[in-house]
């Protein structure tokens, strides 16, 4: 078979669709262009608080050698980006005091955006390049453990560094220094895949950000509803509270609740993420040891959330249990367990960190057998996990 163009002058609204096609083709063309960000307080969303007259604020300057800026704490909102899917590159430099330095991306607000960030002082570890998301009002740091929310790095002191962060979808990657293999790989990033914001951010320290631009994708791909997370033995379908002060409602004493009910569900590693349906209380600095210990802290929050556990016969389980920071646990009214895992309470240096570490015996009831959890928050990721196994 022979090719054969098409005799005759083109009409009209051939060179009209011609003319459609190069627009667009030029327009995904420069919206795939990398943009450079001008280390400038133009560049930047600057509020009082965050002026250069301030030692708190950021500062623009010269360092090793380059233009940049340096910021001691909280979040600096790079001016006019709106990013879903694309590429953020720029160069850091750290302090020898830095304790946590990062960026955040499609920021919705202080109180909720994802957030990637490096730990000069846990370098050569597995903390050393973290992932957290913000969720209304907290970094959730205390339940993201796996491989793919840490990651080992070296990370330099004192001299210039260079990072490139990819995001697609539910997925991020980032690269250190021209690598092409990936030092974390987040597979499940943990907020909805909308559009927003970028942001510097720094907390105990600050560090030095230079040569930064970003790259959108013109054409991001439609992203899945993530269906609902099931396991053998997992509790996954519960009723949650409204939250409470605990000052005010005591976790230790089976409630008495008219309130409305929310349904919510567990998901990945099997968790119930309070910090997705209620605000965090986000308390700094920590209340203390024998605070927590006494209980009804001002200002900490409680939620209660409930399910039934259906039972063919009378039978006994083991109630497998994960929580952050405390928890109490009714079965069909009685309290059958409590415990506590906020930061610092276990140990002066425990972190407070999540997993399914406790457990309790339990005797399930022929028929319906309501589960009860009351579960209090000071900081740092508000969830808990219930799941039964056979007993012994």
């Amino acid at each position: 078979m022979h090719f054969r163009a098409t005799q005759g002058r083109p009409s009209y609204w051939s060179y009209v669709i011609e003319a459609v096609i190069l627009v667009g083709c030029f327009i995904s063309a420069l919206h795939a262009q990398s943009i450079a960000i001008p280390t400038t307080p133009a560049s930047f969303e600057i509020d009082a608080a965050q002026s250069g007259s301030s030692e708190k604020g950021a500062q623009f300057g010269d360092f090793l050698g380059r233009r940049a800026v340096f910021l001691p704490s909280g979040f600096l909102n790079v001016r006019g980006v709106s990013f879903r899917d694309g590429t953020f590159e720029f160069d850091m430099a750290t302090k020898p005091d830095s304790f946590f330095l990062g960026v955040g991306f499609r920021v919705e607000s202080e109180a909720n955006m994802e957030v990637i960030y490096l730990r000069p002082g846990a370098s050569d570890t597995v903390e050393a390049v973290q992932y957290t998301p913000r969720l209304n009002g907290d970094a959730v740091w205390q339940l993201l453990n796996s491989t793919h929310e840490k990651a080992s790095a070296h990370i330099p002191k004192s001299e210039w560094f260079h990072i490139k962060i990819v995001v697609q979808g539910r997925s991020c990657k980032l690269f250190m220094n021209g690598s092409n293999d990936p030092t974390l790989e987040v597979t499940n990033l943990r907020r909805e895949p909308n559009e927003g914001g970028i942001a510097l951010w720094a907390l105990g320290g600050g560090g030095y950000f230079s040569n930064l631009s970003y790259r959108r994708d013109p054409d991001p791909k439609p992203v899945s509803k993530l269906p609902r997370y099931e396991r053998a033995g997992l509790l996954s379908d519960w009723e949650l509270s409204p939250a409470y002060d605990t000052s005010e409602v005591a976790a230790d004493k089976y409630p008495n609740l008219a309130g409305r009910w929310e349904k919510v569900y567990a998901e990945d590693p099997g968790f119930v993420l309070v910090n997705r349906y209620r605000t965090s209380p986000a308390m700094f600095p920590m209340p203390s040891r024998d605070e927590m210990l006494k209980g009804r802290v001002k200002g900490a929050k409680v939620v209660f959330a409930r399910t039934d556990i259906r039972s063919a016969k009378a039978q006994d389980k083991i109630l497998k249990i994960g929580y952050s920071d405390d928890i109490v646990v009714y079965l069909n009214g009685k309290q059958i367990f409590s415990g506590k895992n906020a930061l610092s309470y276990r140990s002066n240096d425990s972190l407070g960190t999540f997993g399914l570490n406790d457990e309790a015996p339990i005797h399930l009831n022929a028929g319906a057998n309501e589960l009860l959890v009351a579960v209090t928050e000071y900081n740092g990721g508000w969830a808990f996990q219930c799941e039964l196994s056979p007993a012994p």
